[in-house]
């Protein structure tokens, strides 16, 4: 009963994301047992509790059938204060197949209607960051409703209508997209009226009768785009080139099968357009998917190598981690000659090349390229030391081999006969997931009842004699998931990520000794994230961390703090501003005078230092301007010049300083929604919490002095003096906050217990790739990014 609500929630947290990623048998049935298994053991507990499962039970709301989206719906209407809790609505799952019901019994069952989703929408409009459709609701997305998913004003961040087709779909968006846009009679142009700056994440997977120019349309009214998916679509060259905008945000990018598309075009995208070679966009890519139609595209050997060095020059290649070039040719060469160039490391062979310049590459698909094994061997083994020149060691991570999974599907020499070498399994330390074609994965399945293959990795594999005492057993099975299309795995299995007793625990029921039911988690094998073809865009049921959240939905606090106060009492929770400005990088407009002192002397002074003898009559006080200043007021006039037209004052970009619209929210929560034209008001302040306290800007600069101290560089440590002593005694050595989520390897919980030290350094692995994978969890994120 004394436990701090946030310890509380994580507790509760943990709980709900384990129950409900559980997926054994795989099917729906489970989710609800899952559900009800959380709902009666917590529930009841005390109002702490409750009050915690009305946040995660009602934060995701997973809509199966549309008899439970209707009892939602009634649910919202009778309790006011639950729809603040409401953030991510998913119809993936949402069919009635297998129900008896046709077509014309769906619209005549008036649950799940046009005017009823639209009537949702409303309630949930202040809250809700993800709207995830299917195909079984397009024929509901009426123009009123793309209408309010598209026009600004609400915080709506995550928008997926993966799967959506169809005549009565294509056109709700051309109607409603015909109200978002003005004619210029100037420029004889189509104009958006109002952009978009809260949707980060657009998923248009599968939507193959909207026109290109639709697509467009869409698309530059929405340049704050961080994960565009655009597979399967009708997008073509002029398009892409000339209608999708600026996204200074992109990390996530997919044109897979994109048929209109040529070459040229996407060479061109890749070399010019501003989204991916502007050196000041705030991000590079770190996922990328241009999967091809081997048999009905013209990509050759040059058209790939050539993308490949353009991704190097604009610095993709070292952010890029997941990569699929299925289709693709690439050029093979027995010249194993590496040089050094201005952007990359310059090879003839393609593998080679992307060996040594995509350090943190973790997932590549190179299906439909007939390369020999022992060349993906070669591939596969991490580059030694020896091999490198004098020079290279300082180019960073090159002694290390990220690569976690490969796909060579349709390769002829990865076949039944080879498909049992023992050097493809042990030549990187790294890897855990083979994707293969039927015909070699068949194989090593029916070699024997357990459908798995055993190896082993010596110490020293070059040597003449080995010694099999010493050697590492290393076992990898066979994944089997008929609900995935024709898709065949080979995983190296562990006893914590990539179990190999998945067919077996789930499907026994355990009691204990007084007849109560043994729940045991059993989880998707983990390979599975780097094996999606579809983006993952939203945060899944409970976010594993605040990075992914804060990226898509640009949060001013933390999840909890809206329904908690820092005295541990119970609210209704808050509604976010919506963001209708463009977004700067971080800080806030401040005003820099004659004045000012900014670490003992005066900024304008030391920029214009011919000043210094002006009169002081001409001078101003600045105890008549604050200092800082939000981004919407930058069109007011803040500099002040004298008489001989030089300017004493300026208004510069602090980041230093917080962004001003983070500190408010809306005066009155339960106000209609403004309209786009209308900025929002400006009312009180929420509660503060810890993490901003400590973040607070004039915190830090009182600290910058010890952070400083702290912040040494490990070579001013080594100097044995009396001052540098007592300086590591008071002030050790800390590293960097999250540093260990990207070196996972370097903590160490207790030198004495490696099991648990091996436990924290998965958990940051896999904390670290849900930044940029997320998770394979129910529904359409599941079906569509693993189906064939």
């Amino acid at each position: 009963m004394s436990w701090p609500p946030e310890i509380l929630y994580q507790i509760l947290s943990y709980q709900f994301r384990d129950l409900m990623s559980s997926d054994y048998p795989n099917n729906a049935e489970k989710f609800n047992e899952n559900f009800r298994t959380f709902i009666n053991s917590n529930l009841t507990v005390n109002k702490a509790f409750s009050h915690i499962c009305q946040v995660l039970i009602y934060r995701y709301c997973n809509l199966t059938t549309a008899r439970r989206f209707h009892h939602l719906l009634n649910t919202l209407k009778e309790h006011r204060e639950l729809r603040n809790a409401v953030q991510i609505v998913d119809f993936q799952e949402l069919t009635s197949i297998g129900l008896g019901r046709t077509g014309e019994m769906n619209k005549m069952i008036k649950n799940l209607t046009n005017e009823t989703l639209l009537e949702f929408l409303h309630l949930t409009k202040f809250t809700l960051r993800e709207f995830l459709a299917c195909e079984h609701i397009q024929d509901d997305l009426d123009e009123n409703i793309i209408y309010f998913l598209l026009r600004p004003g609400t915080v709506l961040s995550v928008l997926d209508f993966c799967g959506c087709s169809g005549a009565r779909f294509t056109e709700s968006c051309i109607v409603s997209l015909d109200k978002l846009y003005r004619f210029d009679k100037e420029r004889q142009i189509d104009l958006p009226i109002e952009e978009n700056y809260q949707i980060t994440c657009l998923g248009l997977n599968d939507c193959t009768d909207l026109p290109s120019y639709v697509l467009g349309r869409m698309l530059r009214m929405l340049p704050e785009l961080q994960k565009l998916d655009l597979s399967h679509t009708s997008i073509d060259d002029d398009i892409l080139l000339n209608k999708i905008p600026h996204l200074k945000n992109l990390t996530h990018l997919s044109l897979a099968m994109c048929l209109k598309l040529s070459p040229r075009a996407i060479l061109e995208f890749f070399s010019y357009h501003p989204a991916v070679t502007d050196e000041n966009n705030l991000a590079t890519l770190e996922w990328l998917n241009l999967y091809t139609m081997p048999h009905s595209s013209s990509w050759s050997e040059v058209h790939t190598l050539f993308l490949l060095k353009k991704l190097c020059q604009y610095g993709h290649n070292k952010t890029l981690q997941y990569l699929n070039l299925s289709g693709m040719s690439l050029h093979e060469s027995n010249d194993t000659t590496v040089t050094r160039s201005t952007f990359y490391f310059q090879c003839h062979d393609a593998l080679t090349f992307i060996k040594w310049n995509f350090p943190k590459l973790k997932s590549l698909s190179i299906a439909g390229n007939n390369i020999p094994v022992p060349k993906l061997c070669e591939f596969l083994t991490p580059i030694s030391p020896d091999t490198m020149s004098d020079n290279w060691w300082l180019h960073e991570d090159q002694n290390m081999q990220q690569l976690k999974f490969l796909n060579v599907c349709n390769n002829s020499y990865v076949n039944r006969w080879t498909i049992q070498d023992s050097a493809l399994y042990t030549c990187s330390p790294s890897l855990v997931c083979l994707e293969v074609s039927f015909d070699a994965w068949q194989m090593i399945e029916k070699s024997n009842s357990r459908h798995e293959i055993t190896v082993l990795h010596f110490k020293n594999p070059n040597s003449f004699l080995k010694d099999t005492a010493d050697a590492e057993v290393i076992k990898w099975k066979c994944y089997i998931g008929s609900s995935y299309g024709r898709r065949y795995w080979i995983y190296k299995t562990d006893p914590y990520l990539n179990r190999d007793d998945l067919q077996t625990t789930g499907n026994v029921t355990r009691y204990d000794s007084e007849g109560n039911k043994i729940i045991e988690i059993v989880k998707q094998p983990d390979f599975l994230k780097f094996a999606q073809n579809k983006i993952m865009l939203g945060c899944g049921f409970i976010p594993l961390s605040g990075v992914r959240r804060k990226k898509c939905y640009r949060d001013l606090k933390p999840p909890i703090s809206q329904f908690f106060t820092r005295n541990g009492g119970v609210t209704l929770g808050s509604r976010s501003t919506p963001i209708i400005t463009p977004m700067l990088p971080p800080g806030g407009w401040r005003v820099v005078s004659n004045h000012e002192q900014e670490d003992g002397a005066s900024l304008s002074d030391a920029i214009m230092e011919e000043d210094e003898d002006e009169d002081e009559e001409q001078e101003f006080d600045d105890d008549n301007v604050s200092d800082t200043y939000s981004a919407s007021a930058s069109s007011t006039t803040f500099s002040r010049t004298t008489s001989l037209g030089r300017m004493r004052s300026g208004l510069y970009w602090d980041r230093s300083i917080h962004d001003l619209h983070s500190r408010f929210m809306e005066s009155d929560i339960m106000d209609p929604l403004p309209e786009p034209s209308i900025p929002p008001s400006i009312g009180e302040e929420v509660e503060e919490n810890d993490e901003e306290y400590l973040n607070d800007p004039s915190l830090q600069r009182r600290r910058s002095q010890l952070n400083l101290q702290r912040s040494r560089p490990p070579s001013l440590h080594h100097r044995h003096s009396a001052l540098d002593s007592s300086a590591s005694i008071l002030l050790p050595l800390r590293k960097l906050q999250n540093y260990y989520y990207a070196h996972p390897q370097e903590f160490v919980y207790n030198p004495n217990d490696q099991e648990t030290t091996l436990k924290y350094q998965l958990h940051f692995q896999v904390i670290d790739e849900y930044q940029v994978f997320g998770c394979i969890e129910r529904g359409m994120y599941r079906y569509y990014s693993l189906r064939a």
